[in-house]
């Protein structure tokens, strides 16, 4: 039996390659060489032809073998190549790759422990790299953040900061299309006065619309533990960067394990769209208002592409609560919400109290005597 070369090996030392996202290619660390994607993928190539050499079906699938089974060797080397960490303290499971040892929960930054492979039923099919490194994300991160006024000092301290984590984020991923069938009873109302009396004139329309509306990647995170607010908070993302999913770009980055299947995130999808049906049809209508609206929509010639999508993730510990902040891994759009440091927005009004008194008193002095 054949078997698949690591995708991440560095063609001139056989190291490990790791992605760089400032540079959207592949390192190594040892002999400081850098490779694209096309250049690793004609490395595997050579190696498995090498290898295919000592293989009596040359490099074809046995007659036993089908596409079926292709797949399945694929989702055996995602197995191979992919550990699995559980976090005792809060349950998360974390994925990364055989190569990245994990050694802290993103959630509650508590040690983990080593639980072993990742089912090859959580291989995704395409894959988001990251647009921009660390250092850049702490940056956006930090000039987000520090125009607020009356967060925790702690927030921004440089032990908080490397808590900073890249994580790829499971997102099933829809394409769809709707039927959406619209009615409801448009008014125009306008007024004037004559003489003592006011006078309103109300004239009312039947509205129908109908309409077929085509839906291109419309996401939903896969991940109980991550708000859906806060992934919705750092969209869009722009799927034509997608690559075909790649182990060597988990490498140097935490992934997280989908536990919400599709059929669970359906009705989200759908939520997103028939709102966005009715915003979009009712944009159609110029009447004064719209009175007893009703809206049917039905969703047909559904696919789903599960993705994996880039996000530097931290949480902080603010008095017993954990807040989540998110900074989108493409665009370095940060979302999330921060906590208020009532001490200090206590005192700021303390503050002002005392300024405002002093300019009360100084004023009425200053009247006083000019008096």
């Amino acid at each position: 039996m054949t078997h698949e070369a690591k995708q991440f090996y560095c063609p001139n030392c056989n190291a490990d390659l790791t992605f760089s996202p400032s540079g959207q290619n592949f390192v190594c660390e040892y002999c400081r060489s850098s490779f694209t994607e096309a250049e690793v993928i004609a490395y595997q190539q050579r190696y498995l032809e090498q290898q295919e050499a000592y293989d009596p079906y040359r490099g074809q699938m046995p007659p036993e073998m089908d596409m079926n089974d292709a797949e399945r060797r694929e989702r055996e080397r995602f197995q191979e190549e992919t550990n699995l960490y559980s976090c005792p303290s809060c349950g998360a499971e974390i994925m990364s790759d055989a190569n990245t040892a994990a050694a802290f929960c993103y959630y509650c930054h508590n040690p983990v422990i080593l639980k072993g492979r990742v089912d090859g039923m959580y291989r995704p099919s395409m894959v988001l790299p990251f647009g921009f490194d660390k250092e850049t994300a702490v940056s956006k991160y930090k000039e987000w953040a520090g125009k607020k006024w009356f967060i925790p000092k702690d927030l921004l301290s440089s032990v908080q900061i490397e808590k900073l984590t890249g994580l790829y984020v499971p997102f099933w991923v829809a394409h769809a299309s709707t039927d959406c069938r619209f009615e409801a009873v448009g008014e125009d109302i306008r007024s004037w006065t004559s003489g003592n009396y006011r006078y309103t004139e109300t004239r009312s329309f039947r509205v129908i619309r109908e309409a077929r509306i085509n839906y291109e990647g419309i996401p939903a995170d896969g991940s109980q533990k991550i708000e859906d607010l806060l992934m919705e908070a750092i969209e869009p993302f722009d799927y034509s960067k997608a690559r075909p999913f790649n182990m060597a770009y988990l490498s140097g980055f935490y992934a997280d394990k989908y536990d919400v299947d599709k059929e669970q995130v359906l009705p989200r999808i759908q939520q997103r769209m028939y709102e966005n049906n009715r915003k979009m049809i009712e944009d159609t209508v110029h009447h004064t208002r719209l009175v007893s609206p009703r809206q049917f929509d039905r969703t047909d010639a559904l696919s789903w592409d599960y993705m994996l999508l880039p996000v530097w993730f931290m949480t902080f510990d603010y008095k017993g609560k954990l807040w989540e902040y998110a900074v989108n891994g493409q665009t370095g759009k940060v979302a999330g919400e921060l906590p208020v440091n009532k001490k200090k927005l206590a005192a700021v009004c303390v503050l002002f109290g005392l300024l405002a008194a002093l300019v009360l008193f100084f004023g009425g002095w200053l009247a006083g005597g000019i008096g």
